[in-house]
């Protein structure tokens, strides 16, 4: 709402809808937001929820998190066909255990050279 648009409203909403991308978008009320006037949030939640098919947040955001949290995760979008899969490409432990036994053998030498 505030600065230079790169992307219209109605624009940023087709891409969404195009590219089936769940747009959640958050807004203040007009008293706790200096940037937007009643007209131009009732503007952006139509153009959200009508155009994008997104999901539009009014007021106190320590109110509407959960409920913004609980609509990603009940989305289709975050149930994953693919298994994790975890990969293991370092092994320090072996570096540490190296350089042990070297200290080790190290100390075994210096007090049998000893003069």
């Amino acid at each position: 709402m505030a600065g230079t648009e790169t992307v219209t409203l109605d624009e940023a909403c087709s891409l969404c809808k195009q590219y089936n991308i769940n747009l959640y978008a958050y807004c203040p009320t007009t008293e706790m937001n200096m940037y937007a006037s009643d007209k131009e949030i009732e503007e952006y939640k139509n153009a959200i929820e009508k155009k994008a098919g997104g999901k539009f947040y009014l007021g106190d955001i320590d109110k509407n998190m959960s409920n913004i949290v609980n609509e990603i995760k009940n989305t289709k979008k975050t149930l994953l066909k693919t298994s994790k899969k975890t990969y293991v490409t370092d092994h320090p432990e072996i570096f540490f255990v190296s350089i042990i036994i070297i200290f080790l053998i190290l100390i075994v030498l210096e007090k049998r050279i000893r003069i």
